[in-house]
């Protein structure tokens, strides 16, 4: 893998993340492949449509990223988000592929 790659791979997983955090749910889609996995736990979701219609991130979030780290083609973001009295600290490994989010695992 070439620093031009892992660049990419920053640039991609950064406008996911700007996206989705904004609500902006037809930016986020565009950089998710169509077969797109996501994994929390024990749920796993397949598919970019499956994952979009699953839900949106709150509306009344704040989110502050905390740390991030970018090699090759995974991303590492570690997040809080406050909703209210409630704050949640995410962290997500994104897989990238031909230009796309292939997988997200929380």
């Amino acid at each position: 893998m070439t620093a031009a790659e892992t660049r990419e791979t920053e640039a991609i997983a950064r406008h996911y993340f700007d996206a989705w955090t904004r609500r902006d749910t037809a930016t986020a889609a565009s950089t998710l492949a169509d077969d797109f996995r996501f994994t929390a736990g024990d749920m796993t979701i397949e598919g970019r449509d499956a994952f979009l219609d699953a839900g949106a991130f709150p509306h009344d979030a704040r989110t502050e990223m905390v740390a991030e780290a970018y090699q090759d083609e995974v991303a590492f973001q570690m997040y809080d988000s406050t909703r209210g009295d409630h704050r949640v600290r995410i962290v997500e490994q994104l897989s990238i592929s031909d230009g796309q989010i292939a997988s997200s695992t929380l």
